[in-house]
């Protein structure tokens, strides 16, 4: 029966006892977890020697209430029949954001919208509102939600890997269509007379018209558009097409997710990559490294992008509302082919 008596629940540890524990007073240990006042280096690292010693565990919702402040940020996607997280691209974004927020004492939790639309996402946002989230990153949707309507909200907001600035919005977005201009005028490069665009995009958006003006300006034509989904299987049946026509001798891909789908369909049909259609494709994600041939792409520079939107959301307000578009780089693979003059061009080495 002795057995049976329960233990007596041992006192949580607090910060006076860590404070004693380390030897100084309860203040230093709250500067050295919140970081509003110096402390000196030794003196930090004997409070964090203590905390770890004791195993003390900080009250978020007493810190919260007591400063207004969560110490946690909110990724939130648009719900769709293809969910964005399953994107390698998105994911990798997500992590580099997360990453980002870590470094800053913020913790990150990602999640899509309730439901299709606007109004999913607002809800969403709602939700973490009431939970005192810190503020909210934002992937656009299929519709843009305008500004207005977020700020009502009540809370930060930035949106990521925006396409299509509005006025009034905070957001970050790479330069689309110069890293299309660019990966065209790479292809053309080679020598090869025609660079068709694949991808389910009208025209105009900016990555179909960086493609159409660098094969404008090479007198190449700009009405070989495969217009398929941007997804695993979209590319795959763009990639059928391709083997089954006339095919151009290269292609734009607009992500690099359509790419893995073009080239599986290609090796199916025994069409030689980059032998009989080279292309290069759109993100850089580690999934094109690992293609084979590995694809060469425009990288997005989503570990700045992440830095950047973290560090504008957590400034202190007021924040500007504006648009910060940042470039990406040609990542040359495989994909492509070797260049012309490659034995001197400086991109791909001796």
């Amino acid at each position: 029966m002795a057995d049976d008596v329960p233990l007596p629940k041992q006192k949580a540890t607090t910060r006076r006892d860590v404070a004693r524990h380390a030897g100084v007073s309860v203040a230093v240990v709250s500067y050295t977890l919140n970081g509003k006042a110096p402390v000196a280096p030794a003196t930090a690292e004997r409070v964090r020697r203590a905390i770890q010693e004791l195993g003390y565990i900080p009250n978020r919702a007493a810190v919260a209430l007591k400063s207004g402040s969560t110490k946690a940020l909110a990724l939130v996607a648009p719900k769709a029949s293809d969910p964005v997280f399953t994107n390698p691209f998105f994911a990798e974004f997500a992590n580099e954001v997360e990453s980002a927020a870590q470094r800053r004492g913020y913790a990150l939790y990602t999640t899509s919208a309730a439901q299709d639309g606007a109004d999913g996402v607002v809800e969403r946002i709602q939700e973490f509102a009431a939970r005192q989230v810190d503020g909210v990153l934002l992937l656009p949707g299929a519709k843009p939600i305008q500004p207005a309507v977020l700020d009502q909200l009540g809370i930060p907001w930035l949106e990521l890997n925006t396409i299509h600035p509005q006025a009034g919005a905070g957001s970050v977005g790479v330069d689309l269509f110069s890293g299309a201009r660019e990966a065209t005028a790479h292809l053309i490069e080679h020598g090869y007379p025609t660079v068709a665009f694949v991808g389910e995009l009208p025209p105009e958006e900016p990555r179909r018209l960086g493609w159409a003006q660098a094969c404008r300006e090479a007198g190449l034509r700009t009405d070989h558009v495969l217009q398929y989904p941007m997804t695993h299987q979209g590319g795959y049946q763009a990639g059928l097409e391709l083997a089954r026509q006339g095919r151009p001798r290269a292609i734009f891909v607009a992500s690099d997710r359509m790419a893995v789908g073009v080239l599986r369909a290609l090796h199916e049909n025994a069409v030689k990559v980059p032998d009989e259609v080279a292309f290069v494709s759109f993100d850089g994600s580690w999934e094109g490294a690992y293609a084979w041939p590995s694809i060469s792409s425009i990288r997005q520079p989503i570990e700045l992008m992440a830095e950047r939107s973290v560090a504008r959301l957590v400034a202190p307000p007021p924040h500007t509302p504006v648009h910060e578009s940042f470039h990406g780089t040609l990542i040359l693979r495989d994909s492509c082919g070797p260049h012309p003059d490659s034995r001197t061009d400086p991109r791909t080495g001796p």
